[in-house]
């Protein structure tokens, strides 16, 4: 029995080539506003942009599950469920907490629109979908399907990723979002540690929460 039905599958992934659609065709390539910071990784140094490929992905293998009821499929969907739901949350909660309303991003916003009149839609394509439809997979997930008894892969993914941000920070001299720079202004370098200690917690919890949560 599949994981979830494929109606739910196909909506999901749907919401997600949605997403990717807005990053390349309706948003404003990232050399244009951070063209030092992005010169090696590209969009790759958004967690956005990673978040959503991993998205894609997963609810691509979600839909191939279902058409062609693989068990094995499911197994690997599971396991992978707890980083899933932990970044579909975080996305859309941290990028209207911490970024959409930062002032130098409203600002960003308003010179762009000049030039790429759908950067509104497509910020909210990009950041504002993730969450709602993880909570509609979630609570339409079988109760017959496997139940992952760890969320390993929620850490090792955000280790990850905060070792690249580091590095990217040392070569470049930049930080991939603002709020990292508001904080160092603020309170140095104990401000920007404290914030990624709890980013790692908040992170964590979510892969946690997501166990609980079938």
């Amino acid at each position: 029995m599949p994981v979830v039905p494929l109606g739910v599958a196909l909506l999901c992934a749907g919401s997600q080539y949605l997403a990717v659609y807005s990053c390349f065709f309706l948003g404003v390539p990232p050399q244009k506003f951070m063209p030092e910071a992005t010169r090696y990784l590209g969009r790759f140094m958004f967690l956005t942009f990673q978040s959503n490929c991993i998205l894609t992905l997963y609810y691509s293998v979600a839909l191939l599950a279902c058409i062609i009821s693989s068990p094995q499929l499911d197994t690997v969907i599971m396991k992978g469920y707890p980083l899933a739901f932990a970044l579909a949350l975080f996305l859309t909660s941290a990028y209207y907490g911490l970024d959409h309303f930062n002032p130098e991003q409203i600002k960003r916003r308003k010179v762009l629109v000049k030039s790429y009149p759908y950067i509104h839609y497509d910020v909210h394509f990009q950041h504002g979908l993730a969450a709602p439809f993880m909570l509609f997979y979630t609570f339409c997930i079988s109760p017959l399907a496997y139940r992952p008894s760890a969320n390993w892969w929620v850490l090792g993914y955000l280790m990850y990723y905060l070792f690249q941000t580091h590095v990217n920070k040392f070569v470049t001299g930049f930080w991939p979002y603002p709020i990292i720079d508001d904080l160092e202004r603020a309170g140095g370098a104990f401000a920007r540690n404290a914030f990624f200690v709890t980013l790692t917690l908040i992170f964590v919890g979510l892969g946690r929460l997501s166990l609980l949560a079938i």
